[in-house]
């Protein structure tokens, strides 16, 4: 797993792992501002939009939606077995790469025998599990294949941080993530989570101050919005790029219908499908499914190629 490591100075953040004069990830809390944090935090919201996640304020629990995808899936098994855990990961996320599926299955475990060590029961933990395996697929399945590469995906929290979210953030964290907590009321809540500030370093630099009032992430957002209209006002600008699967359900043929509009709203990306299908749930069916799908998008007027 990868080892918390100290900054040097906030330009850090952007080297890549090879770069770093320690092999590690960085993990900070960030509870004032100047102009150098300030300016940090513009450029890594941009790294955490290409590369990354950005929460703002709470990771949503999973519905009843998501728990019945997982139990139809997965079923309802748990063992507290590291090999369990890692084989789990194989089938529920499989773009993770045998190296990373094991740094997520390890880091799991660890987390969730901490909790056992504290007096969890059996129970406890595997509601915790399955809430840490929902919370991967659902709102960081985007980054789980780049974990541990070169250019370490962005993690981006603004908000009163509660015990599982922390939990999930040193999963990913150990498992090979950089993560920033932007909190505009200060430490007070961190501390009640992590008493020893054991699980993040809080940033102090000369001359912070509390946060202005306005300032977070859409602050942040505001600003890149402003940048982004200016250079394409002046030449330079970005296009519009792939948002890649993130926003999917999990339902296969049923994303790949759902029509532009209902995918997303931030004109900033197109929301496209990248799906296989390796084997079929029913011989006797699976080529009347296929047609009917394709009756369905030629009813929605979409372009169709197909390469047999």
């Amino acid at each position: 797993m990868f080892e918390h490591r100290r900054l040097q100075n906030l330009e850090d953040y952007f080297l890549t792992l090879d770069q770093r004069r320690e092999r590690g990830i960085y993990f900070y809390r960030i509870n004032g501002c100047n102009d150098a944090v300030r300016d940090f935090l513009g450029k890594y919201y941009e790294a955490a939009r290409k590369n990354g996640v950005i929460i703002e304020g709470k990771i949503p629990n999973p519905e009843e939606k998501n728990l019945s995808y997982y139990e139809e899936i997965m079923g309802r098994e748990f063992r507290m077995d590291a090999g369990f855990m890692e084989k789990s990961l194989r089938k529920w996320l499989p773009r993770m790469n045998d190296v990373q599926r094991r740094q997520v299955a390890s880091s799991l475990y660890d987390t969730l025998s901490d909790m056992r060590r504290a007096g969890k029961n059996d129970n406890i933990l595997k509601n915790a599990y399955i809430k840490f395996m929902c919370w991967l697929y659902y709102k960081f399945e985007r980054i789980v294949n780049r974990l541990g590469e070169g250019e370490i995906p962005k993690i981006l929290y603004e908000g009163a941080v509660t015990a599982y979210e922390l939990k999930i953030l040193d999963i990913l964290a150990k498992a090979g993530s950089d993560i920033i907590l932007l909190q505009r009321e200060g430490d007070q809540n961190y501390l009640r989570q992590d008493p020893a500030g054991a699980l993040s370093y809080a940033l102090e630099l000369p001359g912070m101050e509390p946060f202005p009032e306005d300032f977070g992430i859409r602050w942040l957002r505001r600003e890149a919005e402003k940048r982004w209209n200016r250079e394409r006002l002046y030449g330079g600008g970005p296009s519009v790029t792939n948002c890649t699967n993130a926003w999917i359900e999990g339902k296969g043929l049923e994303d790949i219908l759902k029509g532009s509009s209902e995918r997303g709203t931030d004109n900033r990306f197109f929301y496209n499908c990248f799906i296989r299908i390796n084997g079929v749930e029913d011989k006797v069916t699976y080529l009347n499914e296929l047609y009917q799908f394709q009756l369905k998008l030629r009813d929605s007027k979409r372009k169709i190629l197909i390469v047999e």
